[in-house]
């Protein structure tokens, strides 16, 4: 799957404290295909921080409710979207 659209709300995802209790921007999204786990979508603030104990899994409703925005996001497995702040335009790579 490559876009957001076409997941349900329900589907859990990986991100931190940094965005769910801090309130950081999601200035980095990927969406990786883990051979026992399967399609993994991650959101980060961008700020290299990926220490285990700051990571949690959230439904993806939970993401979307903090930024809807990026319901229109379409990202290829094994590609990744960068922003600079939340009103920048995304850059995949």
């Amino acid at each position: 799957m490559a876009s957001l659209k076409e997941l349900n709300e329900n589907t859990m995802v990986v991100t931190s404290t940094y965005i769910v209790n801090d309130g950081m921007p999601i200035l980095y999204v990927s969406n990786e295909d883990d051979e026992e786990e399967g399609v993994i979508w991650q959101f980060h603030c961008g700020n290299g921080d990926y220490n285990m104990e700051r990571m949690l899994l959230v439904k993806l409703e939970t993401i979307l409710n903090l930024d809807s925005e990026l319901i229109n996001l379409d990202l290829k497995i094994g590609q990744e979207a960068f922003r600079e702040n939340k009103k920048a335009f995304w850059k995949i790579k």
